[in-house]
């Protein structure tokens, strides 16, 4: 649901790290972190295996993929269950001050994990187009939080 979004940051520059349970399409698909270290960076997002019940190997498999630089920016879908574990288990990774843009379904948004700067966008029922509708959402308060806006809530439904 976050292909667009993603798609858009490696146009703009940006290496762009996916952790997720299934390998996005747009992802490249190097078999193994051995393999994985030696594939070009920058012109496709990498994937890394996330099991969102094991932070702290998601961590380090990140961490790992960064080769010691740090994140300027977070976009962080992750299920409830697991949200605050995944964050604190990352954080260590943050650049000072580098923007997080936290998305949420469902019911009320909870307040931010991390003290770094936050924008969040609450996605409501979508009949149709939704992951073009939640990527340009969530692009646009990836923009918001690059341009350093007060942190704030934002809603997208498109019924």
């Amino acid at each position: 649901m976050l292909a667009g979004c993603a798609q858009k940051l490696v146009e703009r520059g940006w290496q762009v790290v996916l952790p997720s349970r299934t390998q996005p399409l747009m992802a490249d698909d190097g078999p193994g972190r051995a393999a994985r270290a030696s594939l070009h960076k920058g012109h496709r997002p990498t994937w890394v295996r996330a099991d969102w019940a094991k932070p702290a190997e998601l961590a380090s498999e990140v961490e790992y993929e960064l080769r010691g630089r740090r994140v300027n920016l977070l976009v962080a879908w992750v299920h409830d269950n697991y949200r605050t574990t995944v964050l604190r288990a990352v954080q260590h990774l943050l650049a000072e001050d580098a923007p997080v843009v936290e998305v949420h379904t469902g019911g009320p948004v909870p307040d931010p994990v991390l003290p770094n700067p936050t924008q969040q966008v609450h996605l409501g029922h979508f009949t149709h187009d939704a992951a073009q509708r939640t990527s340009r959402a969530v692009l646009e308060a990836v923009e918001r939080a690059l341009e350093g806006r007060a942190p704030s809530l934002h809603h997208e439904d498109a019924r």
